[in-house]
């Protein structure tokens, strides 16, 4: 099935859920391949871009740390991140969760019809097309205008969601508020062995 959100614990206030401000997603660019978590967590605590683990969900989450702010490069000259979990409101904070089988859809409300690569035309029903993505992982999508058929994955999905079987989810950022720093990208390439990108989804 299609993910839209990943799920909170019941403590979690539904106003942090409803007030949603977006997640940047990092993903391996290859979304067939699934990195140890346990490697890339190591090489995100060691350069602080995470800080201490929050128990608030049944996935891996964490407070970010000391060094997040120089990974990531901020739009703006006045950047003002809201990091308390006891607070009123969403915060600034990281989530893993397991890898998934097989190449998964993560989209939000502001995801928009992916387009052809070859002759660019939108793929617009693609929300119907999304569950038989989920059941049949190896399906191609042919293309109603120039016919050519490709995974749903090899679609320009921009940045407004996309494929992967691993994601980390920096939550309560604003689309293309924030853009991952060469350096970062850099240290996820180290530990995982493969290229990486990103892409923003809002619940």
């Amino acid at each position: 099935m299609v993910s839209t959100a990943t799920t909170f614990s019941p403590a979690d206030s539904e106003a942090a859920l409803a007030s949603h401000t977006g997640r940047m997603v990092l993903t391996p660019a290859d979304p067939h391949a699934s990195p140890q978590v346990g490697l890339l967590v190591e090489a995100l605590v060691e350069t602080g871009f995470v800080g201490e683990r929050l128990e608030m969900s049944e996935a891996p989450a964490y407070r970010i740390g000391p060094g997040f702010l120089s990974l990531l490069a901020f739009a703006g000259c006045a950047v003002s991140i809201a990091s308390d979990p006891d607070g009123q409101g969403g915060f600034c904070h990281i989530r893993i969760p397991p890898s998934w089988e097989h190449p998964h859809l993560l989209v939000g409300r502001n995801t928009r019809a992916p387009r052809c690569i070859g002759c660019r035309a939108r793929l617009v029903d693609w929300r119907e097309r999304a569950a038989h993505w989920a059941s049949h992982p190896h399906a191609g999508v042919t293309c109603p205008s120039c016919g050519e058929t490709r995974p749903p994955w090899l679609w320009d999905w921009k940045d407004q969601g996309g494929f992967g079987r691993l994601f980390i989810l920096v939550e309560e950022i604003f689309p293309s508020e924030a853009t991952p720093t060469p350096a970062l990208f850099d240290l996820l390439i180290r530990a995982s062995g493969t290229g990486w990108r990103h892409f923003y989804v809002q619940d």
